[in-house]
């Protein structure tokens, strides 16, 4: 079992260096230390009146999964609910997971709660309304999203707030050992491979990382990672392209992806690639943040 590089705090150069150029996870341990969020962020401040949207949340398998919208206030009343009963020993039955909802875009005022934000790590065309980009998850313990990898072949920046999970990483370059159907998702259980149902998973370089509050997991472009909920967490992540990847993401069209995905990936090629200001192209990008779900 491979480990994770971790670091305290990180620097732009290091960062592009040794990891982004290297295409190697890292896990950054301090980089939010001041952020108000790592405070008031927990289930009572997001049950806010004013805050009380309908959410989508998917039930069952997160590839597949059954669809629902309910109040956010409602969907964290059973959250607790679950956690109180397995915290008894009970064994209820699994809630859903509220997963890559845009809800920055829906409650602005949560962007003061992450500032000062790291910038510096992201390419300068995100730095005007980065929030915009920000993908939200919440959920219980026990929830399990299965072994894939991102669809727009994007570097992957999370940000686990509450609570903690754990990440199961197979490098891209193995992707053809991990038994993937459709463009993104493996059949492969990567916390327990049935050799016998999957002989190339031997071959695998499993890593392994716990994400706990504060922290931010890198993962670079196609990455394979499962992630386990192992309690109630909150979290949130953006998907971001270099010139060089999101060009590789244009392509990946040839390789499997969906015609949607070159039309995204395109978009932000425009952007980092040909300088065109993000204000003119995320009225298009936008969709992306519902598709992706």
């Amino acid at each position: 079992m491979n480990t994770v590089t971790v670091v305290d705090t990180i620097s732009r150069k290091e960062f592009y260096t040794e990891f982004v150029n290297k295409n190697k996870p890292v896990l950054i341990k301090n980089q939010t230390k001041d952020w108000a969020a790592r405070e008031l962020w927990g289930p009572d401040y997001f049950k806010k009146p004013e805050w009380n949207l309908n959410m989508a949340t998917k039930s069952g398998d997160v590839s597949k999964g059954n669809r629902e919208r309910v109040k956010l206030s409602d969907y964290i009343d059973n959250l607790m609910t679950y956690e109180e009963a397995k915290k008894a020993g009970n064994n209820p039955s699994k809630p859903a997971y509220l997963h890559d909802v845009p809800l920055f875009n829906l409650l602005p005022d949560l962007t003061k709660d992450i500032e000062p934000f790291p910038l510096e790590l992201f390419p300068k065309w995100y730095w005007n309304n980065y929030q915009n980009y920000i993908q939200f998850f919440m959920g219980g313990s026990d929830s399990v999203t299965p072994l894939h990898f991102d669809t727009l072949c994007t570097h992957n920046m999370f940000f686990q707030m509450v609570g903690s999970k754990k990440f199961i990483l197979i490098e891209a370059e193995q992707k053809d050992l991990c038994y993937v159907e459709g463009w993104r998702w493996s059949k492969i259980d990567a916390s327990n491979p049935d050799y016998s149902k999957f002989p190339n998973a031997h071959k695998l370089n499993i890593q392994e990382v716990i994400v706990e509050g504060g922290d931010i997991l890198y993962m670079p472009p196609g990455m394979l990672h499962q992630v386990h909920g192992l309690s109630f967490s909150i979290s949130f992540n953006i998907d971001w392209h270099t010139s060089k990847s999101a060009a590789s993401g244009v392509m990946s069209k040839f390789k499997g992806a969906p015609w949607k995905n070159m039309y995204y990936n395109w978009l932000v090629f425009m952007g980092v690639a040909l300088k065109i200001p993000s204000k003119y192209l995320f009225p298009y990008y936008k969709s992306y943040l519902n598709y992706v779900s």
